[in-house]
């Protein structure tokens, strides 16, 4: 995870993970001290508390110019986004994918969402590493083109 905290210039979120936790902690507490941007419809009414490292930007128009403003904010870092099964079908279909990284936690949460929508068929992905920390498995793709 440290390795993945270094490389990260910029997060992308989707609302329901924004939502998920008390926003006004995550510039405290947040693992990711970086320029955040949560794809929405609607902005909250009441702005997050922010950092000198961390902010918000909450992008209404679509994944892709959520990426694009991601990408010049992390410079020459990695843009990694933080969850959410809407957003990754969402990035996939627009091709804005290079790498998938999947937490596995022995925690039931619930039915969940699908990951994978219909339309996805094309997708092929190759390992890359297999890794534990913990009770977390992490596994990582390549997505191939």
């Amino acid at each position: 995870m440290r390795d993945l905290i270094a490389d990260t210039g910029a997060v992308l979120m989707g609302r329901h993970t924004f939502q998920m936790a008390d926003p006004d902690t995550l510039a405290d507490n947040y693992e990711f001290q970086v320029p955040i941007f949560i794809v929405t419809h609607r902005p909250p009414a009441h702005h997050p508390k922010e950092n000198g490292r961390i902010s918000f930007t909450f992008v209404t128009d679509g994944v892709e110019p959520a990426v694009r403003m991601a990408k010049a904010a992390a410079k020459d870092r990695n843009v990694t986004v933080v969850g959410g099964a809407d957003l990754a079908r969402q990035l996939f279909a627009a091709n804005l994918v290079d790498e998938l990284h999947v937490d596995v936690m022995p925690v039931l949460l619930g039915s969940g969402l699908r990951f994978w929508g219909a339309g996805q068929e094309h997708l092929h992905l190759e390992t890359i590493d297999v890794s534990r920390a913990g009770e977390r498995t992490t596994l990582r793709y390549r997505v191939v083109r």
